[in-house]
């Protein structure tokens, strides 16, 4: 099950970068360099043995609660998001909208599954929920 999530994860990011302008130097940049910023910035806050494709905790893992992780609890799939967003924007048509939300439901339903596993596996996770409430989209979801 983990294999077909990064692969339909990689695939929507394949079509959209294939049909849109993944770089192009308008206005829209901005978001694409900020959403660049927040993922390099949750990648240094993750930590050494956190970082994974696949929505299971690594061995020895641990939860991460500085930089990023303060705010929201998959700051790298946020980053991805918004990066891709702006991808679609530039495409402008109902298939690359149709792609993007696939990536939008298989990140969501990602999340779910790693929560869930990582739930098992760490018990300082739920208080960690507790405090970062927002798992995605700061205030909102």
């Amino acid at each position: 099950m983990k294999h077909i999530f990064v692969f339909l994860q990689f695939l929507c990011i394949t079509v959209l970068s294939y049909f849109g302008d993944v770089l192009a130097f308008d206005i829209l940049i901005v978001v694409q360099v900020l959403a660049l910023i927040l993922g390099i910035w949750a990648i240094r806050s993750v930590g050494e043995n956190n970082w994974s494709v696949y929505p299971v905790p690594n061995e020895g893992s641990t939860i991460s609660t500085l930089g990023a992780y303060r705010y929201v609890r998959h700051p790298m799939y946020l980053a991805l998001l918004l990066f891709f967003t702006v991808v679609a924007f530039r495409a402008n048509g109902p298939f690359s909208w149709t792609v993007y939300g696939v990536l939008w439901i298989t990140l969501v339903t990602k999340i779910l599954v790693e929560e869930h596993k990582i739930v098992q596996k760490h018990t300082e996770y739920t208080p960690y929920k507790r405090v970062t409430k927002k798992r995605l989209i700061p205030f909102v979801w």
